[in-house]
């Protein structure tokens, strides 16, 4: 009888070992060899953390803005390029870096009516149409206007990624239409 419990616990204490020899082979993999970690695109090619000199060679017609944009966790429009054709439009393109690393593509039209909120209106819904098509259904999307502000959203997951739409012309101001990209768990998701 000890000996069959002696062997009984032999192979216990060997599958044991064998499945904390495992996770150890896996926790040493992920630090040992990180670059082998699948990158995460962003929009159009760019990888999440890629660098100025790569977006420069994705896009080389951007250059560091007149006036650089600061976010209030640190990121910064670094380059920016105003020839960029996309979603049936002319559009500026804003590439957002924190610590020299890629976190956020923005886009605008190059041009958006001031006094033409239903055009506007209009425009934002078609481009929401063409992101639809291509990304699939938004978890949200809407008119959310009230009171002589004018908004219209619109927000998709394409996992990892967010993707936000918005219109906003409120009376008084200049309008604004936005397409964001940025990674879905960015604690700086709202701007």
């Amino acid at each position: 009888m000890q000996a069959a419990r002696s062997a009984v616990d032999r192979l216990i204490n060997l599958i044991t070992c064998a499945r904390w020899s495992a996770l150890c082979a896996l926790i040493l993999c992920a630090f040992a060899a990180p670059e082998r970690v699948v990158a995460q695109t962003l929009w159009r090619g760019l990888e999440l953390g890629a660098s100025p000199n790569a977006v420069r060679q994705a896009f080389p017609t951007a250059q560091p803005p007149l006036s650089t944009v600061t976010l209030s966790d640190g990121e910064t429009d670094d380059l920016v390029t105003h020839d960029f054709f996309d979603l049936d439009r002319f559009m500026t393109v804003r590439f957002f870096f924190r610590d020299a690393r890629l976190t956020a593509v923005m886009l605008s039209p190059a041009v958006v009516e001031a006094g033409q909120p239903a055009a506007d209106r209009r425009a934002a819904s078609d481009l929401a149409a063409q992101l639809t098509r291509r990304i699939g259904s938004p978890f949200d999307c809407g008119d959310a206007s009230a009171a002589g502000v004018h908004i219209f959203r619109c927000s998709w997951l394409a996992k990892p990624i967010v993707i936000r739409l918005w219109y906003l012309d409120a009376i008084g101001q200049a309008p604004s239409l936005r397409v964001v990209y940025r990674k879905a768990d960015d604690a700086a998701y709202d701007f």
